[in-house]
């Protein structure tokens, strides 16, 4: 404020605003009226210089006054060529035996100036944070080593870690600009020391009332105050213990937490008791200062403290500060650098016993000076020099004590070296155990609070007592070699770091810097220092050096290793070895001086600064004349110090009264009071000392304990992390196989709900037949149960078996044949459980196994099939057996089954003798099992079973009586087989023979026109085919007009073979054969029983083509039916890389959408992963995780994001309203939208893909983490807080982190998402596929919880989902707002082949397209459980119909809802929630030019809604669309089954005048296309046509056809017949053998020249 008001931009304003006559008086008033409270030094240090801001700032480099000296100019380590730092320590710096130990300052320097001068250096500086990412430049130990390898257990390779120093990134780049390190604190003496870094630290050591900083207990006087403890865990610096470390304790207790320190301003300020007594001393001194200047002002008042407070808080600081940097300067400084030898002389010193530092400056380099304080010069940069931070300050090292004399309160006041009441130590350790003299400086690194606790006062007393070591150029064991050290090696040589630190900063070697600082150079080895007199320590050390580097120089051979001259003598060496008792050498003493004089003159807010305001003239004399340490410390501790206030009395001390010097740097002797008893070593000294009592008694004590012993930790194995991690990737390994497992237990209880869902409980009815009940008849393990009735037929002998609707099923022949034994029933009646159990067994006969509702009518039923038995005369017989017996016991159809396959297979190598043995599985057959065929005995209905035919029709009843050629009633082994090979022949008349001698049943040798309209019947009975009369009239008529013969008269063979082995037949009909069930024609071999035979393989073609080879007559009404066949055939490229070229772009050109996007997808994908991976290599290698993870961290983030992109990616492939919405656009011409689903799964196999490599990758990079030290991932996760005593194992990364506890959460999700969504989980166990892939929504909050924990870098996953999951959420909001859209079910009907239709009314302004899909709830059930259907309504219509198969547990449970016996008419059915409509392939039908729908089964269901759409398209005269012909396949098993199909299509057909459609349908009840039965079938087919011009089986004008399409053949006749088309479309749905088939014709054409086939297929 002063400033601003003396500036002359104030007088400017102030002239403008007053008048310049005004401003004066205003500037008074203003003064008069307003307090200012003055400028201090700003906490980070800049500003303090208004000319340059970053001077004296912190983080800012360390100033260079000699060259850099790097290796490479640049960045790369100094002095390499120069001897090991251990070897150098060791004959220079270490202490050579015990005469060389306790060696006492000959100056008097004391514990207090030594350690006084530590917290100088922790408040001008710190430069100990090794910089991020971590550069280690270890230092080898030498094998073998006294202390950290000795022998005999000595071995190669043992390093002591050596972190570079923390540099500007910004440097280090090239000669012109290198390295250089920098100062995270200011260099001013300006209370950073006792104030923290930064405001926020300063708050949080402050009481906020009265000016103080918080006591542990404000109750206390001030000279027994603490600080408060540190509960807010302020950072401060916290290794480990090395005393705590030698006990070997497990893990984390290693290390203390930072609470247990106490809240002070020095970050550092707990590492040994001494310094902590600073940190105390300057805290009490700061409350003395704040209580001192409440008292002068009157503001004693709790309000005045709180109102005041900050203004005595900072008038407080201002002091303190003041002090400190007198002391500093003034006191401390002089006798750092010099003392006279004839210091102890007086106890008044004169101007030559200290360094005259306020001397007029000279141009003498060996007596620099600062001259006398005259003012503030901002010209001068008051930055830390390299060679001060290095070396020149650690001057201080070689007086640093191994420990300490600690002394009570004087008892003996007239006697100086009487009463002083030395205290002793209780050590328990690993390394002693007892009492001493001494406090072990080793021993108490970083547990300082012991000491400081117990008596601070007796360590004041201590350090003004203990004489420091000896001025020279040697350091304490407690330094070189067991100063405190990391875990991983606990115990350090001081004076090896600091020489491998000078390197670190590129210094030049010891004379460069001497002349930077106009000294000459040191020529000889001996000139280093030709002044020491320590009985020659210091000149056998400097030629034990030389020799060294003799040694050096021979091993090497490098020239700059000059033995003759100290030319590459490190600075900290050369300048440390020119000590004297004086104090330090010219070089150091140069360093030092020009230091702490830009310190002081750089500093705008130096205390002697009168300009600043801080201090008036008086003030600052009386600071330069009161206050130094000995005046502060009388103040706030309970020490007598002389020519101060006694803290008893108030009284001045004197000297014979006094427990301290004056001078409290410097101890006298015998001028001072308590000289030390002894010197400071291990070994003993009898002394007196003071019991914990008081009481006084003289001891024979160890004066020193010796150090704990050298420590290494293992991080990894240290925390037991190889446990951890070995489990966690078992564990996790073993969840595959156990999510497989429950998968396969889910599948088997799904396959059991089933079976339940398949078991009926028999109801209570009865049948209005006679002889006939109503029960539920157990078919088998696999088959389950079905509702049956059973009638009993007296008059025929048998007991027929059939379906509710009459559907026969089977039949139990129970007539006995001439010569064959009677045949009896056995019954087995249950007697346990419900009782309502029976099995009938029947010679010759599979069992019976019947359920019925109650005991009642079981009995009721038994009893009429004994009164049934008896009438036929069959002997019967009841046992009484337990329900599960039967169950096991009886031979089902299942168990007879597997043996009639080989039974069959048995008849075919018979048959066709070199027909392929192991393409039948034949090879392994037991003697019992060939015994079993042999004997087999085929009952009718195995029979017409066999022949995949009904056992009640008329063609089977013929055929097995002919056959039967015993009349037993059964078809032997050799009659079948004969029967077999006859019609395996090729002799087509041979066929007709034996159809024709079937319905001659009285051997007359014609077949009158009964029995030829018999035949007919029998033929269409075997399709469930009702023919009214007049059609089948017709087709007789028809067909005696073929054969020339009159209608009504006999017709004979020659007849008969005109009709059905004419010579447009002749080679269907020779090609026919008997389809077996149970093998399998691929397998048989070539050859046959017939010269001129071929191969069942060769007989198995295609109706397509038969149908196509039609005669003149036929062609021209059926061109517009039917697909013509030219005889041009396809030329194949003849090369086979000719043809590969082909295949592969007729591929390209099918998928080219697909392939085009899918690669660019990848392209791009593998783009993202190369680009992290490539920055995490080289653009981030400062954050430092590459470094330990080698290129782990580079793959596994590259990966990362590669991942969370494809994780992305999913979400938009799951929009399905989005994909419905750009499909119906231009869109769709670029993009494949159909291939959703297929992109969704290649894009899942990408994230998969990335996802295994994250995992694994992060597995191998928490191995490197997890052995990494604590200190090091602090700096490489920078942004995740840790607490410094938790040492970081494995599993603590993976099991306590947000990152890794995330990262296994979701390894699992994805393993057990992946799993149930392999093929066999969706089939098998949709249910638990469904519901673990709902786990998407966890998946993407851990995902993004994952990144969280800022590891690596900032949270990412968000940047690539946010747009994505707006675009799914929206989808996926669009889907709720429908799919709560309640649709009442109007209608309800059960049809064949467990099909259930619903109908349900249509919301309103409800639009959709044919071929589109749905998805619906049922009220009824889970009204959450959506399911996807086809709709089978036409847009159109009204209503919304689905026609839906049960083929699992919840579509069965549907049809059972919906069944309308089970629906209460007073309620109705239950409505249903709809979701959708959603785009499909399908919908696209009419894009081109000409498009063929293949519908296998309820896989139709599509196709029923775009027939429609074409019906009333057809009937808009206006209406034009790309597409010219349509070619409808409906491949069924009958067409019975879908009734409704059958309509659709004839509407179709009636409205169709210009021959849109084209239909044609594939019957396959017949397992096999071209068997005997099948030809008959079709032959007389062919002759309705012929005549009606429709199919004598559906009334259709489709083409009907018996067997599978040929699709190869089909598409291949379509491609000709449109040569004009480029694109074909084909969309099919229906089970995945008629799509894969579809879809592999499609690929074979596509490999050929021509036209393209684009297959969109959908699965049921």
């Amino acid at each position: 404020m002063q400033l601003i008001l003396s500036s002359p931009v104030f007088f400017l304003v102030c002239d403008t605003i007053f008048g310049l006559g005004d401003c004066g008086s205003h500037l008074c008033n203003a003064q008069e009226t307003e307090e200012v409270e003055p400028e201090l030094h700003p906490l980070d240090g800049w500003f303090n210089n208004l000319i340059h801001p970053e001077w004296g700032a912190i983080d800012t480099v360390l100033l260079r006054k000699s060259p850099t000296a790097y290796t490479d100019g640049v960045f790369e380590m100094a002095g390499t060529h120069r001897p090991n730092p251990f070897e150098i320590s060791q004959v220079a710096h270490r202490a050579q035996g015990l005469q060389e130990l306790g060696l006492l300052s000959q100056r008097g320097r004391n514990a207090m100036i030594t350690y006084f001068g530590q917290q100088v250096v922790e408040e001008i500086m710190d430069v100990q944070r090794p910089g991020c990412p971590r550069e280690y430049e270890n230092i080898d130990v030498p094998n073998p080593h006294d202390l950290y390898n000795p022998e005999p257990n000595n071995v190669d390779g043992l390093q002591m870690p050596f972190p570079r120093s923390r540099y500007d990134a910004r440097t280090g780049y090239s000669p012109s600009n290198p390295r250089q390190q920098l100062n995270e604190i200011t260099p001013y003496i300006d209370g950073q020391l006792m104030y923290g870094i930064a405001r926020a630290w300063t708050d949080a050591i402050r009481e906020f009332k009265g000016g103080r900083l918080l006591a542990l207990d404000t109750t206390k006087p001030i000279n027994e105050s603490f600080p408060a403890n540190n509960t807010i865990r302020l950072p401060f610096a916290n290794p480990p213990n090395p005393r705590e470390q030698a006990g070997s304790p497990p893990g984390n207790a290693r290390l203390q937490p930072v609470a247990r320190f106490w809240r002070l301003g020095n970050p550092r300020g707990f590492e040994n008791p001494f310094l902590l007594s600073f940190g105390v001393l300057w805290f009490r001194w700061h409350n003395y200062l704040a209580m001192e200047i409440a008292n002068e002002h009157g503001w004693t008042s709790e309000e005045d403290q709180l109102r005041f407070d900050e203004t005595i808080f900072t008038e407080a600081r201002k002091k303190v500060v003041a002090h400190h940097q007198k002391i500093v300067l003034y006191d401390w400084l002089p006798r750092w650098l010099f003392v006279n030898e004839n210091f102890d002389q007086s106890l008044t010193a004169n101007a030559d016993t200290f360094y005259n530092i306020r001397a007029p400056i000279t141009n003498d380099p060996f007596n620099p000076t600062c001259g006398p304080y005259t003012e503030y010069n901002p010209n001068i940069h008051p930055g830390i020099t390299q060679e001060f931070q290095t070396s020149a300050m650690r001057f201080g090292h070689t007086l640093v004590t191994p420990g300490l004399w600690r002394r009570a309160v004087k008892t003996q006041n007239n006697n100086l070296q009487q009463g002083c009441n030395w205290l002793y130590s209780q050590v328990q350790h690993s390394a002693f155990s007892g009492r001493t003299h001494g406090l072990r400086l080793c021993n108490a690194y970083w547990n300082s609070q012991e000491a400081v606790s117990e008596d601070l006062d007796a360590l004041y007393r201590g350090m003004a007592s203990t004489l420091g070591e000896q001025e020279d150029h040697i350091m304490v064991a407690d330094l070189a070699g067991d100063v405190f050290g990391p875990l991983e090696f606990s115990r350090r040589d001081l004076a090896a770091l600091n020489i491998q630190r000078g390197r670190d900063h590129g210094l030049p070697d010891y004379n460069a810097v001497r002349e930077t600082f106009e000294l000459p150079r040191v020529n000889t080895w001996a000139g280093i220092n030709e002044n020491a007199t320590n009985e020659g320590r210091t000149a056998r050390a400097i030629q034990d050096l030389q020799n060294l580097y003799i040694r050096e120089l021979q091993r090497t051979g490098d020239i700059r290793l000059n033995a003759t001259s100290p030319e590459e003598v490190d600075l900290f060496v050369g300048g440390l070895l020119e000590t004297t008792f004086d104090g330090p050498g010219p070089l150091f003493r140069s360093i030092l001086v020009d230091q702490f004089c830009r310190i002081r003159d750089g500093d705008r807010f130096w205390y002697e600064n009168i300009e600043n305001g801080l201090f008036n003239q008086t003030e600052i004399d009386k600071i330069n004349n009161d206050v130094d340490l000995g005046y502060i410390i009388a103040r706030i501790a309970k020490v007598l110090v002389t020519g101060q206030p006694s803290y008893i009395d108030g009284t001045i001390v004197q000297q014979n009264q006094a427990e301290v010097q004056a001078d409290v740097f410097i101890h006298r002797g015998a001028l001072d009071p308590c000289m030390q008893p002894a010197a400071l070593n291990e070994t003993t000294a009898t002394v007196e000392v003071q019991n914990a009592d008081g009481s006084v008694q003289t001891l024979n004590l160890t004066i020193i304990e010796p150090c704990t012993s050298f420590q290494t930790f293992d991080y990894f194995f240290g925390m037991q992390s190889e446990l951890s991690f070995i489990f966690t990737f078992i564990w996790i390994g073993l969840v595959v196989p156990a999510a497989i497992g429950v998968m396969v237990l889910l599948a088997k209880k799904r396959k059991r709900e089933m079976e339940k869902a398949k078991r009926l409980t028999a109801k209570k009815e009865r049948s209005q037949e006679p002889n006939t009940y109503l029960m539920v008849e157990w078919v088998g393990k696999n088959s389950g149960d079905r509702s049956v009735k059973v009638q009993f037929d007296d008059q025929r002998k048998k007991i027929h078996v059939s379906d509710r609707r009459g559907k026969p099923l089977r039949m139990i022949d129970l007539r006995v044949r001439e010569g064959q034994p009677k045949k009896r029933i056995v019954v087995w009646n249950a007697e346990d459980k419900s009782r309502t159990v029976i099995s009938i067994r029947a010679d010759g006969e599979i069992d019976l196994v019947l359920k019925f509702a109650d005991i009642a009518e079981k009995d009721s039923f038994i009893q009429h099939l004994k009164t049934f038995c008896s009438k036929i005369g069959i002997d019967i017989s009841t046992i009484q057996h337990k329900e599960d017996s039967i169950y096991n016991g009886a031979q089902t159809k299942e168990d007879r089954q597997k043996l009639l396959d080989k039974f069959f297979r048995v008849v075919c190598l018979q048959a066709f003798k070199n027909t392929n043995i192991q393409g039948l599985q034949l090879e392994n057959m037991d003697h019992e099992t060939v015994k079993k065929i042999a004997e087999i005995q085929l009952t009718r209905t195995e029979f017409a079973e066999s022949l995949g035919l009904k056992p009640t029709s008329v063609f089977v009843r013929n055929m097995f009586l002919l056959v039967d050629q015993d009349r037993s009633g059964f078809v032997s082994f050799r009659e079948f087989l004969d029967f077999f090979v006859v019609l395996s022949s090729d002799n087509a008349e041979d066929k007709v023979f034996l159809i024709f001698n079937m319905y001659d049943i009285q051997k007359r040798g014609v077949l009158t026109k009964k029995d030829f309209t018999t035949m007919i019947k029998s033929l269409l009975d075997l399709t469930d085919s009702k023919v009214d009369h007049a059609k089948l009239d017709e087709l007789v008529s028809s067909m005696y007009r073929t054969a020339n013969v009159r209608e009504g008269s006999d017709m004979t063979f020659n007849d008969f073979k005109k009709i059905f082995a004419s010579d447009e037949y002749a080679g269907t009909l020779q090609k026919a054969t008997l389809n077996l069930d149970g093998v399998d024609r691929d397998m048989m071999g070539q050859g046959g029983r017939h010269a001129g035979g071929g191969s069942l393989r060769t007989k198995q073609r295609t109706i397509v083509k038969a149908y196509t080879m039609k005669d003149k007559s036929m062609e021209k009404s059926e061109r517009r039916k039917s697909v013509h066949v030219p005889s041009k055939q396809t030329e194949y490229p003849q090369s086979t890389f000719a043809l590969k070229w082909y295949e592969l772009t007729s591929f390209v050109s099918t998928y080219r959408l697909d392939i085009f996007w899918k690669t660019l997808y990848f392209l791009v994908l593998s783009g993202i992963f190369v680009e992290r991976a490539v920055y995490f290599s080289i653009e981030r290698e400062h954050a430092g995780l590459r470094r330990i993870a080698s290129w782990g961290i580079s793959i596994t983030r590259g990966a990362a994001s590669a991942m969370m992109f494809t994780y992305a990616s999913l979400l938009i492939t799951m929009s399905r309203n989005m994909i419905t919405f750009f499909r119906e656009t231009f869109l769709h011409r670029f993009f494949p939208w159909d291939s959703m689903h297929s992109f969704h799964k290649y894009i899942a196999y990408l994230a998969l893909a990335f996802t295994l490599t994250h995992i694994i990758g992060h597995g191998v990079n928490l191995y490197h983490i997890a052995s990494q030290t604590s200190g090091d991932l602090n700096c490489y996760f920078t942004e995740y807080f840790r607490a410094q005593d938790v040492l970081a194992s494995f599993h603590y990364w993976a099991y306590t982190t947000i990152t890794g506890l995330t990262g296994i959460i979701l390894t699992l999700i994805v393993i057990v998402m992946y799993v149930f969504a392999s093929p066999f989980g969706r089939r098998y166990a949709f249910s638990a596929f469904w519901f673990t892939h709902g786990f998407y929504i966890l998946l993407y909050i851990l995902m993004i919880m994952h990144g969280l924990g800022r590891l690596v870098v900032p949270p990412l996953t968000h940047t690539y989902v946010i747009g994505p999951l707006v675009i799914f959420t929206i989808d996926k909001i669009i889907s709720l707002s429908r799919n709560k859209i309640e649709c009442k079910v109007i209608k309800a009907e059960l049809l064949p082949s467990d099909v259930t239709t619903l109908v349900f009314k249509k919301p309103i302004s409800y639009d959709y397209k044919s071929g589109q899909w749905i998805r619906i709830a049922a009220m009824g059930l889970n009204k959450n459980e959506y399911h996807p259907f086809t709709l089978t309504s036409a847009p159109h219509e009204e209503f919304l119909s689905l026609h839906i198969r049960a083929v699992g547990p919840w579509t069965y449970t549907i049809r059972d809802l919906y069944n309308p016996d089970n629906i209460d008419d007073t309620k109705g059915y239950p409505s249903v929630y709809v979701d959708g409509p959603y785009g499909e392939g399908h919908q696209d039908w009419y894009r081109f030019d000409v498009a063929i729908l293949v519908g296998g089964g309820i896989g139709v269901t599509p196709f029923a809604s775009i027939l429609k759409d074409i019906v009333h398209k057809s009937k808009i005269a206006d209406l034009r669309f790309p597409c010219k012909k349509v070619y409808f396949l409906w491949v069924t098993r009958t067409q019975k089954q879908f009734e409704w199909m059958t309509d659709i299509i004839r509407e179709v057909e009636a409205v169709d005048q210009k021959n849109f459609v084209e239909t044609h349908i594939f019957i396959t009840q017949f397992q096999e296309k071209y068997d005997l039965r099948t030809t008959m079938l079709y032959i007389c087919e062919r002759h309705f046509q012929k005549v009606a011009g429709k199919s004598l089986f559906t009334g259709l004008s489709a083409t009907t056809h018996f067997g599978r399409p040929d699709f190869t053949s089909y598409l291949k006749n379509i491609k000709m017949e449109h040569p004009n088309t480029k694109q074909f479309g084909v969309f099919s749905c229906g089970p995945p053998p008629l799509t894969n088939g579809l879809n592999n014709s499609c690929s074979i054409l596509n490999k050929q020249e021509g036209a393209t086939f684009h297959h969109h297929f959908e699965n049921f």
